[in-house]
Protein backbone atom coordinates (compact mmCIF):
# COMPACT_ATOMS: atom_id res chain seq x y z
CA UNK A 1 0.00 0.00 0.00
CA UNK A 2 1.48 3.34 -1.03
CA UNK A 3 1.17 6.63 0.84
CA UNK A 4 -1.26 7.83 -1.87
CA UNK A 5 -3.62 4.95 -1.02
CA UNK A 6 -3.59 5.96 2.64
CA UNK A 7 -4.44 9.61 1.89
CA UNK A 8 -7.30 8.80 -0.48
CA UNK A 9 -8.81 5.94 1.55
CA UNK A 10 -11.10 7.92 3.83
CA UNK A 11 -14.07 10.04 2.79
CA UNK A 12 -12.50 13.11 4.35
CA UNK A 13 -8.73 13.11 3.96
CA UNK A 14 -6.11 15.78 4.03
CA UNK A 15 -2.74 15.99 2.36
CA UNK A 16 -0.07 18.69 2.51
CA UNK A 17 2.51 19.13 -0.23
CA UNK A 18 5.49 21.49 -0.21
CA UNK A 19 6.48 22.72 -3.67
CA UNK A 20 9.69 24.69 -4.13
CA UNK A 21 9.74 27.04 -7.12
CA UNK A 22 13.23 27.97 -8.29
CA UNK A 23 14.64 29.53 -11.43
CA UNK A 24 16.52 32.42 -12.93
CA UNK A 25 15.62 35.98 -11.92
CA UNK A 26 12.75 37.77 -13.73
CA UNK A 27 11.26 34.67 -15.40
CA UNK A 28 7.83 34.98 -13.71
CA UNK A 29 7.91 32.57 -10.75
CA UNK A 30 6.15 35.02 -8.41
CA UNK A 31 3.71 36.14 -11.12
CA UNK A 32 2.75 32.52 -11.82
CA UNK A 33 2.07 31.79 -8.14
CA UNK A 34 0.17 35.06 -7.63
CA UNK A 35 -2.01 34.27 -10.63
CA UNK A 36 -2.68 30.73 -9.38
CA UNK A 37 -3.44 31.66 -5.76
CA UNK A 38 -5.24 35.00 -6.03
CA UNK A 39 -6.35 35.14 -9.69
CA UNK A 40 -4.48 38.44 -10.08
CA UNK A 41 -1.64 39.56 -12.30
CA UNK A 42 0.54 42.52 -11.42
CA UNK A 43 2.41 44.19 -14.26
CA UNK A 44 4.85 45.95 -11.92
CA UNK A 45 8.02 43.96 -11.26
CA UNK A 46 8.90 43.54 -7.59
CA UNK A 47 11.82 41.15 -6.99
CA UNK A 48 11.44 38.48 -4.33
CA UNK A 49 13.86 38.95 -1.46
CA UNK A 50 14.60 35.65 0.29
CA UNK A 51 11.48 33.51 0.09
CA UNK A 52 7.76 34.11 -0.43
CA UNK A 53 5.37 31.39 0.80
CA UNK A 54 1.95 30.97 -0.81
CA UNK A 55 -0.64 28.49 0.48
CA UNK A 56 -3.51 27.27 -1.67
CA UNK A 57 -6.09 24.69 -0.56
CA UNK A 58 -7.66 22.52 -3.25
CA UNK A 59 -10.68 20.27 -2.63
CA UNK A 60 -10.72 17.09 -4.70
CA UNK A 61 -13.41 14.46 -5.17
CA UNK A 62 -11.96 11.02 -5.83
CA UNK A 63 -13.99 7.81 -5.96
CA UNK A 64 -16.93 9.28 -4.04
CA UNK A 65 -14.58 10.64 -1.37
CA UNK A 66 -13.38 14.14 -0.62
CA UNK A 67 -9.75 15.09 -0.11
CA UNK A 68 -8.44 18.47 0.97
CA UNK A 69 -4.99 19.14 -0.47
CA UNK A 70 -2.91 22.00 0.91
CA UNK A 71 -0.24 23.20 -1.49
CA UNK A 72 2.57 25.18 0.13
CA UNK A 73 4.52 26.98 -2.59
CA UNK A 74 7.95 28.27 -1.61
CA UNK A 75 8.91 30.98 -4.08
CA UNK A 76 12.69 31.22 -3.81
CA UNK A 77 14.37 34.43 -4.99
CA UNK A 78 15.98 33.97 -8.40
CA UNK A 79 19.75 33.91 -8.37
CA UNK A 80 22.32 33.52 -11.06
CA UNK A 81 24.82 30.78 -10.29
CA UNK A 82 28.44 30.69 -11.34
CA UNK A 83 28.98 27.96 -13.96
CA UNK A 84 32.04 26.73 -12.05
CA UNK A 85 29.77 25.75 -9.14
CA UNK A 86 27.80 23.39 -11.37
CA UNK A 87 30.89 21.40 -12.38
Amino acid sequence: MSSDDIVFQSNIGEAIYKIIVIGDPTVGKTSLLTRFASKQFKTQYLPTVGVNIVKEVVDLSINEGAVKVSLMFWDIAGQKFDESLAN
